[in-house]
């Protein structure tokens, strides 16, 4: 494939410099291109190559040049170039890169009479604050979600993590930097809203007691453990819309780079039906890989890349995370007593499973079969148009954490943060609110609650999913 792409572009460059000889030699009066200015004796061409900082050629970006009062723009192809001409005009060029979730970056070259300039360009992906849920441990002090059946109130606690755009863990926040929302139940919306009861057609509004926490408390991080993490990243057909940059591919790298000495990662993909991937439902990419020398992490950015081309088909969610955290636990090579955790890229749709009820019991079954296996499970989502309450029970049932990001500039610090979860380093929040009920038998045992919290970090205002159960 490297190969191909190679002699394609070779093609197109000698192309162009053969056109530039042309125009070149057409004389006064041939070439032009509706510039006032133009000599065609004077003909430049100007290719720039786009990368990211992991060397990654991204398609997309909008290139910009100006010489003198003439300016050109040009999209870069799947190599990430993109040819520029400049009819009878050459000498020093301005202009700038841009792509969307990238960091614009100014570009500046001296063109030359009748030569192909050629320039690379790394653009920098733009970064935001972001954060996740996860269950209030009681082994740490926190409540039990209690319920006032007078009242029709329920009062609980949360713990979020709340990161900056360096994927470094925001301190100082106080409780009015946390505001919960009220829920309304959306009659458009086929999935649960607000309160998760017995059956799938139920949902009820509530309303905070009050909007900010009645009580937050700073809960530090531990002493890092090693882990072992298995990377799942849904490759089907949807993925194309939530994330059309690839930004999971990169956040996946950045992970892979914060690695310490003593952690394991295993990457795999999923997806079935007119799947693109080697396997289906499960693609892995043997064996752990660590942060050392021998069997370095980033050895993966080359099928990380692959992976880019190979969207397709359906999302066997619950089957693919079965058959991951089978292979994690028979996995010899990794140390004895090591954390074991499966991390879940996905909008949270299992297209395989039936109505929503079959899909919640079969979700259940995972949840069981992980937590059987000592497997926490962290899921991180794209797009308000994640399945909020699969991933939130995914993750809170096996405590694990559900990362959330509305925008793909979120999802590279949660990336970043993943591993300080993992290794139970990162610290939270934790949060105290009480919710009034819309009607009476809202809050019953066996139901949940999911909400968002607006957190509002500096300059920044995002929201955090949660989903708290009712025992």
């Amino acid at each position: 494939m490297g190969m191909k792409l190679t002699m394609n572009f070779l093609r197109s460059a000698a192309l162009l410099l053969t056109s530039l000889a042309i125009l070149a030699g057409c004389g006064a009066g041939g070439g032009g291109d509706g510039d006032s200015d133009s000599i065609t004796t004077s003909t430049s061409g100007l290719s720039v190559t786009v990368s990211d900082t992991y060397g990654a050629k991204v398609a997309g970006a909008t290139v910009e040049a100006t010489v003198g009062a003439s300016t050109r723009t040009g999209t870069t192809n799947d190599q990430g170039v993109a040819l520029l001409v400049f009819r009878g005009i050459a000498g020093p060029a301005s202009g700038s890169v841009s792509r969307d979730t990238f960091i614009s970056k100014p570009i500046a070259v001296t063109l030359t009479t009748n030569q192909l300039t050629e320039l690379a360009v790394t653009l920098d992906r733009a970064t935001s604050a972001a954060g996740g849920s996860l269950t209030a441990r009681t082994s740490l002090g926190a409540m039990t979600p209690t319920v006032d059946a007078n009242a029709q109130t329920m009062t609980f606690e949360v713990e979020l993590v709340v990161v900056d755009g360096n994927s470094q863990p925001i301190g100082g926040l106080t409780a009015a930097d946390f505001v919960l929302r009220a829920c309304t139940p959306d009659p458009a919306n086929d999935r649960v809203d607000c309160v998760r009861g017995a059956a799938t057609s139920f949902d009820a509004a509530y309303v905070p007691v009050t909007g900010t926490p009645e009580v937050l408390a700073l809960i530090p991080g531990a002493t890092a453990e090693p882990y072992a993490a298995a990377l799942m990243l849904d490759q089907s057909g949807s993925i194309y819309d939530s994330d059309p940059t690839g930004a999971r591919l990169y956040s996946a790298k950045a992970f892979l780079d914060g690695l310490g000495m003593n952690d394991r990662v295993l990457l795999s993909a999923f997806a079935d039906g007119a799947a693109l991937i080697p396997d289906t439902p499960l693609t892995v990419y043997p064996p752990f890989r660590d942060a050392g020398t021998v069997s370095s992490a980033p050895s993966y950015f080359s099928t990380l890349d692959s992976l880019a081309t190979l969207v397709g088909g359906g999302t066997p969610l619950y089957a693919a995370l079965d058959s991951l955290g089978e292979q994690v636990i028979a996995d010899s090579s990794l140390p004895a007593g090591i954390a074991k955790s499966v991390v879940i890229f996905t909008d949270g749709d299992d297209t395989t499973c039936g109505d929503p009820e079959l899909c919640r019991v079969r979700r259940q079954q995972s949840i069981d079969l992980a937590n059987a296996k000592g497997i926490r499970v962290f899921t991180i989502g794209l797009t308000s148009g994640v399945n909020f309450e699969s991933l939130g029970e995914l993750a809170n049932g096996t405590d694990g954490a559900f990362l959330f990001a509305e925008s793909p500039e979120q999802l590279i610090p949660l990336y970043g943060s993943v591993g300080r979860l993992l290794s139970l380093s990162l610290p939270t929040y934790r949060l105290k609110w009480t919710v009034q009920a819309s009607s009476a038998g809202v809050f019953q045992t066996g139901n949940a609650i999911l909400g968002r919290v607006a957190v509002t970090a500096g300059t920044s205002t995002f929201d955090v999913p949660f989903i708290v159960g009712i025992p």
